[in-house]
């Protein structure tokens, strides 16, 4: 039984592959940060091996064993953690080691599942080997490439899988999931479901995890903060900001995130729309917050963000674009 939640048709594909024998030898899962793309790799390779009349059984010893992480066929290749930290990139090194266990045979299943995520983390010596791999497969063998930034994945790559995509749920569907599964109270659901933006993976983490919520009230209090203090102090933060990207970018991106999500509460609110607000317990903090902003400052700075985020990404300089972002804060009186 496929326990994906909300990918219905990317589910359907796959089913329908499986059961007429025309699986693809390698698949793309595209869509945002912790939408499913992980748990729905994992299923796949679950159907793969499962010994249950309808794969994936979920009760079967490899369905069971690919659940815990440790069945010998399915290996998860992503960026490697070392004593000095954490590496940014998939090496050379990594996909030379996986071309060498893609050579022997499955040891305890039907087939080998290798499952690389983030994909767009590979660099480009390592995506040129990773293609010597991908053009002449094993039969026996399974590639499921996860990303969410498929422009940074060579286009041989791309064009030697198939790509299924990944969307966000509907946000009721997310807080019923919530509040059935996971047993979160409605009010709390509610809020982690419009946190989240429709991310199953992320509210079931913030639900299981306190310390992501610190860090969320962390970084609202410095957006609240930064509109009253000097250039300087601005340019401070964006360097500790910018120190902070090289060593995490994932994290840092999230925070951005949080920063849109804030000022485009705070310009509901200016509306009177607080009731479609995404900070739902903060209302009346953002209602006082609106009055004290120009919405058009707001609506400026928005763009702004949005332009930062992009550079970022493109792997421009982060301390100079996050300074000029500074200086695109909404002032007030």
């Amino acid at each position: 039984m496929w326990q994906t939640l909300g990918q219905d048709r990317a589910v359907a594909a796959l089913q329908r592959g499986l059961a007429q024998g025309r699986r693809a030898h390698a698949y793309l899962l595209v869509g945002p940060p912790q939408v499913g793309k992980g748990t729905l790799a994992l299923e796949l390779a679950q159907a793969l091996n499962c010994e249950g009349p309808e794969p994936p059984c979920q009760e079967c010893s490899p369905c069971r064993r690919i659940a815990a992480g440790i069945h010998a066929d399915v290996q998860v290749v992503g960026v490697e953690a070392t004593d000095g930290g954490i590496h940014k990139d998939i090496s050379i090194d990594q996909i030379r080691e996986l071309g060498r266990v893609v050579s022997l045979r499955p040891f305890e299943g039907r087939c080998r599942v290798i499952i690389i995520d983030p994909a767009d983390a590979m660099n480009e010596a390592a995506q040129n080997a990773f293609l010597k791999t991908l053009e002449e497969p094993p039969p026996d063998v399974l590639f499921v490439l996860i990303t969410s930034r498929p422009q940074a994945l060579r286009a041989t790559i791309l064009s030697r899988c198939q790509r299924l995509d990944l969307s966000p749920l509907p946000l009721p569907q997310l807080e019923e999931a919530l509040r059935q599964r996971w047993s979160v109270a409605p009010r709390q659901a509610q809020l982690l479901a419009r946190l989240s933006r429709g991310r199953l993976g992320w509210a079931i983490a913030a639900h299981q995890d306190e310390e992501m919520m610190r860090v969320r009230h962390e970084a609202l209090t410095d957006i609240r903060a930064l509109p009253e203090r000097t250039i300087q102090e601005r340019f401070g933060y964006a360097s500790d900001v910018a120190g902070r990207f090289s060593r995490d970018r994932t994290t840092v991106l999230a925070v951005l995130d949080l920063w849109r999500d804030w000022w485009r509460d705070v310009l509901l609110a200016s509306s009177g729309c607080q009731d479609v607000i995404t900070n739902l317990d903060l209302g009346d903090i953002l209602k006082a917050e609106a009055s004290r902003y120009d919405p058009a400052q707001v609506v400026v700075f928005l763009r702004s963000l949005a332009a930062t985020k992009r550079r970022l990404e493109e792997n421009v300089n982060p301390r100079l674009a996050l300074e000029v972002l500074m200086l695109d804060l909404p002032a007030p009186p």
